[in-house]
């Protein structure tokens, strides 16, 4: 595979990271953003860590003209030292993506789902995101829904859903006008 990835991360995290963005577009979560801050979890994992490396966001409809968001979070682990290190799963269902045969499913915390991807084998078919399409990716594990103990109902789960959608973006349009511009500007 050819790809252009930052210096602070290995090649199995960047590569796990990116399959991960097309799993949860796969499931239809339509906004996507990595390495998303603010996302910190207090029930879950040894150290605390508030950025997680993938989420996505979609709008779901909960009755005529009323819509709520619905936040799914992937972290990506390469190895079992740095699962053991600590990781985040704020969104209510969260997952856990790895290689083959790198954590025990015992290790993973209840509710929390594992992903494991063989990347010596793996393909990805051109306009399909489904995990079934997904030569190399198993879904070992489905998350169930779970709400940490900051959320003291529903409704603050909801709330914080919607500010993560703004967060996202946020920083959506700050890289696209910003970060990786190709316009020059005059003095």
């Amino acid at each position: 595979m050819s790809f252009n990835r930052p210096k602070n991360e290995t090649e199995t995290h960047f590569l796990l990271k990116e399959i991960s963005k097309y799993i949860l577009f796969g499931w239809g979560y339509k906004m996507l953003a990595t390495e998303v801050g603010g996302m910190w979890d207090l029930d879950i994992g040894k150290k605390r860590k508030e950025i997680i490396d993938c989420v996505g966001i979609k709008k779901v409809r909960i009755a005529p003209r009323k819509f709520q968001y619905d936040v799914k979070g992937i972290e990506a682990k390469a190895s079992l030292s740095d699962f053991k290190n600590g990781f985040c799963c704020a969104p209510a269902m969260s997952y856990i993506i790895t290689t083959v045969n790198t954590i025990p499913i015992e290790l993973i915390p209840k509710d929390i789902g594992l992903i494991e991807v063989n990347l010596d084998n793996f393909e990805l078919k051109k306009y399909s995101q489904k995990i079934t399409d997904m030569k190399g990716v198993a879904l070992v594990r489905r998350a169930n829904k779970r709400l940490d103990s900051r959320f003291k109902s529903e409704e603050a789960y909801r709330k914080w859903c919607k500010q993560s959608l703004e967060r996202v973006a946020y920083r959506s349009s700050s890289e696209l006008l910003f970060w990786r511009n190709y316009i020059e500007f005059s003095e």
